[in-house]
């Protein structure tokens, strides 16, 4: 890859040798209904709390978060 900028200060950078973690930094965020979460997979499940402690999610965890968001059971500020 050539020509990757940086997209805080916009230098030139060489990614070779860097490891690419997309993450999504959320709001603050709480489960309100805790039966559709505990329809989730045991994994989906620990994945959202993980999520919802740190307050960041990986890229890929996103569709999720948005689906428990539009069903009311994820309330973020």
């Amino acid at each position: 890859m050539k020509g990757v900028r940086c997209p805080s200060c916009n230098l030139s950078i060489d990614p070779s040798g860097f490891t690419i973690d997309l993450v999504v930094r959320l709001g603050d965020c709480e489960i309100r209904d805790w039966e559709r979460f505990g329809q989730l997979s045991s994994t989906n499940q620990e994945r959202v709390l993980q999520a919802l402690e740190s307050g960041l999610a990986p890229r890929e965890l996103y569709p999720l978060l948005l689906k428990l968001k539009e069903v009311g059971a994820l309330i973020c500020t």
